[in-house]
């Protein structure tokens, strides 16, 4: 609800208290006899001075939910930029994961085919001096 249609819903409500309490002492004084004006101004004012509070209150109560709601969408902006800040980080650290797995893979094929060789060399000599010719 935005605040205007809220303000307007406090007043009709204020103006229906204030038209509820008029009407009420205007019975009360049918049933109970006169009233003096001076009482039906204190009675008056004090419905006024209530309905003016009640008024106020609401007020308080709306402000301090739009500063809530204010609040909460600063929040979830924080929250929507660390989200974004940590999936490039994660995009970061992945490709240097995948580079050093590259050059990992690349200087292991090469040490695989040296130890190979290594032992290929070693079972060709092997075989050469168990070889009954020599």
């Amino acid at each position: 609800m935005s605040l205007d249609l809220l303000s307007t819903v406090t007043a009709a409500g204020a103006v229906i208290s204030i038209s509820a309490s008029i009407l009420t002492q205007h019975l009360e004084r049918k049933h109970r006899g006169k009233e003096t004006l001076e009482e039906r101004i204190n009675k008056l004012t004090s419905a006024l001075s209530d309905s003016s509070r009640l008024v106020a209150e609401v007020e308080r109560e709306i402000q301090s939910r739009q500063n809530l709601v204010v609040e909460l969408k600063n929040d979830a902006e924080k929250y929507q930029k660390l989200v974004s800040i940590n999936q490039e980080q994660v995009n970061a650290v992945a490709q240097l994961l995948q580079g050093e797995l590259r050059k990992e893979g690349t200087k292991s094929f090469w040490m695989g085919v040296a130890v190979n060789f290594i032992f290929f060399v070693l079972g060709a000599l092997v075989s050469w001096f168990m070889s009954p010719g020599l």
